[in-house]
């Protein structure tokens, strides 16, 4: 399983990282900030990517709106993992895609649910 853990905070990249490999998940990559990411989610695949939605210059909405943009994204899983918990913030990224809706600081066992989720959905 690929994963990639996109945010800006050094802090709440490594705390994801070190739960994910803690729990038997070593393909990981980890960045912080979008125009980093953008063009690895256009050349690699990704299982599943954990997304800030604070980053600098171009919020993880947007970059979510960039992956579903895209035929050979699209269907990249993608949960958002943040401090925003507003409502309306939360439907505004269901409606354009994520696959879950994590807030910090996230308890490792959810990380490690999601990925079971989303493994489950790959081998229906």
């Amino acid at each position: 399983m690929r994963i990639m853990i996109l945010d800006d905070s050094n802090i709440y990249r490594y705390t994801i990282m070190r739960n994910l490999k803690d729990a038997g998940y070593n393909d990981l990559v980890t960045l912080g900030a979008a125009d980093e990411a953008l063009p690895l989610i256009g050349k690699e695949h990704f299982d599943i990517i954990f997304l800030d939605w604070n980053l600098p210059h171009m919020s993880g909405l947007d970059v979510l709106r960039v992956i579903r943009s895209s035929r050979q994204t699209a269907d990249m899983n993608v949960v958002m993992v943040t401090t925003i918990h507003e409502r309306k913030n939360i439907l505004q990224a269901l409606r354009i895609g994520i696959q879950g809706y994590l807030l910090k600081p996230v308890d490792p066992a959810l990380l490690v649910k999601k990925i079971k989720e989303v493994e489950l959905q790959q081998s229906a």
